[in-house]
């Protein structure tokens, strides 16, 4: 009995090397074709860009030693910067300040073509506001049509035209005084979607 136990322990520790020999003859010999693939993703955010007479911060107009009589116009060309989000409204706000302010006179007109350099002709001409320079402040005097978003996300562009007249009525005190107006324009993004990416392949 102790004979055969001894040959029984022989033939385990036999079958054992054998079978590690095997296994490590198999990380020698026998190869593997790999593959490698990736997604990547970028993701990146839009841009609201309204711009005045072509420019995104907007554009500065200065009218010095007007005369009684004398006017002034200002044509204006709103228009969505392209590449950039589609917009959900626009609005637009004013301020006014200076003493000549009561004395001048503002006229805001919507024009169908581009108003001229010179600021002499509004094809089309739709009156927005006319009155005292100092009644301009307010956001409501400045209903903006919805079709001024349509246009602008069709990339089509808005024309205005402002007209500042210093009265023959205005008096003699209003020598050597001036007035400030701005306006701001601002538009609002379209509103959020959720959307569907559909990869591509990579070269």
């Amino acid at each position: 009995m102790r004979s055969a136990r001894k040959h029984l322990t022989k033939i385990a520790a036999t079958v054992a090397l054998v079978a590690g020999a095997a296994g490590v003859a198999g990380v020698g010999t026998f190869g593997a074709y790999t593959d490698t693939t990736s997604a990547d993703t970028k993701v990146d955010s839009g841009r609201v860009a309204v711009l005045m007479n072509g420019y995104d911060k907007g554009v500065s107009v200065t009218k010095s030693n007007m005369a009684a009589g004398d006017v002034a116009y200002v044509p204006i060309t709103l228009e969505r910067q392209a590449g950039s989000l589609t917009l959900d409204g626009l609005s637009v706000s004013s301020s006014v300040s200076g003493e000549l302010a009561s004395t001048m006179n503002l006229q805001v007109e919507t024009c169908t073509t581009q108003v001229p350099t010179d600021g002499k002709t509004c094809t089309g001409a739709v009156s927005l506001y006319n009155g005292s320079l100092s009644g301009a402040g307010p956001v409501t005097n400045y209903p903006l049509p919805a079709a001024w978003v349509t246009k602008l996300n069709s990339d089509a562009k808005v024309y205005l035209r402002g007209t500042l007249t210093l009265p023959t009525t205005a008096a003699n005190t209003t020598q050597g005084k001036s007035a400030t107006v701005s306006w701001v324009v601002t538009g609002t993004q379209r509103a959020s979607e959720t959307t569907a990416i559909t990869p591509v392949p990579l070269p």
